[in-house]
């Protein structure tokens, strides 16, 4: 008798931001923006607004390829892939953009979710095969070109993430936060990062991009691609590990000398 097929893993990948065209590109909107290129890249669907959930839902199996992030570690690594695998080959894949404004993007969450009969993992480190849910969101207290995952936890101030933990009734999520802080912030150790004194806040994050930082834009989303292959396919712990070695701007250097 043949043994049945392992369960194929389920993730939900949720792109926080504001709608309309009024937000387009502005730092608030990072996270849509770095989940719509991800399923661009390693998808064929396409986003379908659905009403009952509040947002625009995409649904795809993805699997993995060879030589990403952690194949280019080492050849060493490279060969560990191709004769192990990864664990998680074959990923059916969640997006979900909620079309309500940031600080209500909760409620399409847990819309989704119940829907869908989502049941999360109690530790998103765990290597089982429950669902998992990632929150793709901007993060003022990381300079402009770093990201990095949180295993759970509080909001840090970020009211789409507080609005996510009400409405799931739980912190224990992961986090996928794509900075937007000024590098000059960060430049005076003393300074711990901080926003100067009387930056107003609000119209930071509501703010566009600077010239620069949009010049930079294409290498930051594949780099957040990236990431996020790895996530998908290798778990949160490897993903974890690869985002803490590097940045936007040691992956832009590697691929051009690739």
């Amino acid at each position: 008798m043949e043994s049945a097929a392992a369960p194929v893993v389920r993730r939900l990948l949720v792109g926080l931001g504001n709608p309309g065209e009024k937000y387009h590109m502005t730092r608030h909107n990072i996270g849509k923006m770095a989940a719509m290129y991800y399923m661009k890249q390693h998808t064929q669907a396409q986003w379908q607004d659905v009403k009952r959930v509040h947002g625009e839902v995409l649904v795809a199996q993805t699997a993995f390829k060879h030589d990403d992030l952690v194949d280019r570690i080492s050849e060493r690594r490279k060969k560990r892939t191709e004769q192990e695998g990864v664990p998680y080959p074959i990923v059916d894949l969640h997006g979900l953009l909620p079309s309500t404004y940031m600080n209500r993007s909760g409620m399409s969450v847990r819309s989704y979710m119940d829907q869908n009969r989502f049941r999360l993992k109690n530790n998103a480190l765990a290597m089982n095969k429950h669902d998992e849910l990632l929150v793709l969101t901007d993060d003022i207290s990381l300079p402009f070109g770093t990201v990095k995952f949180k295993v759970k936890g509080g909001h840090g101030g970020q009211n789409g993430v507080r609005d996510v933990i009400k409405c799931v009734a739980t912190e224990k999520f992961a986090r996928f936060k794509v900075g937007i802080g000024c590098p000059t912030w960060f430049a005076n150790p003393s300074n711990n990062g901080n926003p100067p004194p009387g930056l107003q806040l609000n119209k930071y994050v509501l703010g566009r991009f600077q010239p620069h930082e949009q010049d930079a834009m294409q290498d930051l989303l594949e780099y957040c691609a990236a990431l996020l292959r790895v996530y998908v396919h290798r778990g949160l712990n490897e993903a974890t590990a690869v985002a803490n070695s590097g940045d936007m701007h040691t992956y832009a250097k590697k691929k051009k000398v690739k």
